[in-house]
Parts: structure tokens; C-alpha cells; sequence
């Protein structure tokens, strides 16, 4: 298969994957159990409506599979895990009514286990704003992700496949100590989001990651925009607004294995060094970026102003 026959069967796989996800959970939740959690209740918690538990911690040792946690508006200072195929939603749609404070800085503020799903909250602080565990699918819409210890959401290693599938859709990740996002080799899909002001890269994906990147912004991190590993990798982009980070807009590296990294209608500017900077870490790698496509015709990318070049020759990086 030819690389643009390639792109455009991506494309349409992964708009058809998008619109699955988001119709599912209406379709599995529609008629499933909805535990309430209010941290100003008193008296009696048997999670219904009127006797909400207090803490969000004591609804998810209650949740089993199915079961949809519903919180206040409020402010709770607490560590959580949602378990497997459980839903936790914030009740209003402005996320930052319900704000989830880490408890503990040494742990992650919110832990993701398998088919489990966030919306509408804020969460702040932790040693990882979210990590979602090994092997487990999750998908989140329309969180923020603050002030972390390390990566906004630190993703661990799983199959490349649907079953392991992230979902990250209207997400705000911001002000945390390193990446905005750091995954392991895994199935990604990010759009519609913010990725700004992080104190390292904006992203940081491993090699043999397979992605769709496609209406995010990547703006004003400390590192580069994205930090991408060639290697293995099927990642492809569009539409995407990269600009006013330190180093590189996009920092592709490799060392020498087939991968494919392809941007569309991309807008790559004001960076502090290279729009895209190409790094061979071995000798292999400096011939090895072949895989690493860009849009033309309608689909080109502007890549200007940025403080060294648009697009770096090849950087040894060993």
C-alpha cells in the first residue's frame, strides 16, 4: 500500500474509532447504576441521591463494573483509582466545578484501570496528574490535568491495539513539572485539546507508539511541542497548532528502524529552535527518515519563524 493510500486509510479508521468511542459509553451507561458522591452530605451514605457518600474514594470501593460515580461540585482532597469499566463524572459540564486535589503528592492523584472513563473534573497535584495503568483502555473527555509533580498523565506500556486504545478528547493539560503527556509504547488518539505551559515537552511518545493527533494545541511548553521516536511508530497528524515552545516545535528522533511520523495542515511556528528537528541517535539513524512525511497541495504545513530553521538537516545525536 502506497503511503497516501496508507494516510487516507488511517484517517477514515481512526474517525471511525473516535465516533465509536463516544457513542458507546452513551449506549452502556444509558441504564447502569449511578452512585452520588457529595462532600457536604451528612448523616446516612448509601450512595443514592439523597445519602451521597462524602468522598469520592468511598463511592469507587462501592462501584463494580458498569456503575457511573456522579460528584458535586466541590473540592476533594484525595487520591483516587476508578476501577475497571467504572465512569466517574463531574455533574456540571464547566469541569472546573468538581476539582480532585491529590491527597498524597507521592502518588498519582487519580489512578486508571481497565474500560474505566473521567469527565468533567480538574485534577490537580500528585506525582502524576493521571496514570493510566498497564494493559487498561481508558478515555477521557473534557478534564483538566494541573500543577503535577511530574507528567500531567503518564500513560504505561500496552499492545497496540483497539482493545488498549487512550481516547483523550477535550483535555487540558498545563503547569506540570514535566511532560504534558508521557506514554510507553501504546494506541493513542488526542484531539480537540491543550497542551500548554508544561516544564518539559508538551508530549513525549515512545517508539512504536500509534497515534492520530489531530486539533490540538501544543503551545508554550519547556521542552519541544512533541517529542516523537520514529522507530516502529504509526503516528499521523492534523490540523494541529504547534508554537511558542523553548526548543523545538517537533523533535523527531531515531535510530535507525522503519516507522512512519506524517503531519497535515499543520501550523509550525514561533519555536525556539528547529519547526521540526531530525535526530539520528545511531549511525543507521542518519539515513533512516524516509518515513517521516508532510502534507502537500491543500494538506501543507506552515512551518515559519521559528529560531533557527523550519526543518533541521539531520542531527547526530550520539
Amino acid at each position: 500500500m502506497n503511503s497516501r493510500s496508507f494516510w487516507l486509510s488511517k484517517e477514515v479508521f481512526i474517525g471511525l474509532a473516535v465516533a465509536f468511542i463516544i457513542a458507546v459509553p452513551v449506549f452502556v451507561f444509558g441504564s447502569a447504576k449511578v452512585i452520588f458522591v457529595d462532600k457536604d452530605a451528612n448523616g446516612t451514605e448509601d450512595g443514592t441521591s439523597n445519602h451521597p457518600y462524602q468522598s469520592i474514594s468511598k463511592a469507587l470501593d462501592h462501584a463494580k463494573g458498569g456503575t457511573e460515580v456522579r460528584i458535586k461540585n466541590g473540592k476533594y482532597k484525595e487520591n483516587i483509582t476508578i476501577p475497571k469499566d467504572v465512569k466517574v463524572v463531574g455533574e456540571s459540564e464547566e469541569r472546573d466545578k468538581v476539582i480532585i486535589k491529590a491527597k498524597n503528592e507521592n502518588k498519582p492523584a487519580v489512578e486508571m484501570k481497565d474500560e474505566s472513563k473521567l469527565s468533567y473534573v480538574t485534577i490537580k497535584g500528585g506525582r502524576h496528574g493521571i496514570r493510566i495503568m498497564e494493559d487498561a483502555k481508558a478515555h477521557l473527555y473534557n478534564v483538566v490535568v494541573k500543577d503535577s509533580n511530574r507528567d500531567g498523565i503518564h500513560i504505561d506500556a500496552a499492545k497496540t491495539d483497539k482493545r488498549h486504545r487512550i481516547l483523550l478528547d477535550t483535555v487540558e493539560i498545563t503547569r506540570n513539572d514535566r511532560a504534558g503527556i508521557f506514554a510507553e509504547k501504546r494506541f493513542i488518539v488526542l484531539i480537540n485539546s491543550y497542551i500548554t505551559l508544561n516544564k518539559s515537552d508538551g508530549v513525549d511518545f515512545a517508539m512504536g507508539t500509534e497515534a492520530w493527533l489531530e486539533n490540538n494545541s501544543f503551545s508554550g511548553n519547556k521542552g519541544s511541542g512533541l517529542k516523537l521516536v520514529l522507530d516502529g511508530s504509526e503516528i499521523w497528524s492534523k490540523k494541529n497548532n504547534i508554537r511558542n515552545n523553548s526548543r523545538e516545535g517537533v523533535e523527531v528522533s531515531t535510530y535507525g528502524a522503519i516507522g512512519n511520523i506524517g503531519f497535515k495542515k499543520a501550523t509550525i511556528v514561533k519555536n525556539g529552535r528547529y519547526g521540526i528537528a531530525r535526530v539520528a541517535r545511531t549511525v543507521a539513524g542518519v539515513s533512516a527518515f524516509g518515513g517521516l512525511q508532510q502534507g502537500t497541495g491543500v494538506n501543507v504545513n506552515r512551518i515559519d519563524q521559528n529560531g533557527i530553521g523550519s526543518v533541521s538537516s539531520v542531527i547526530r545525536g550520539f
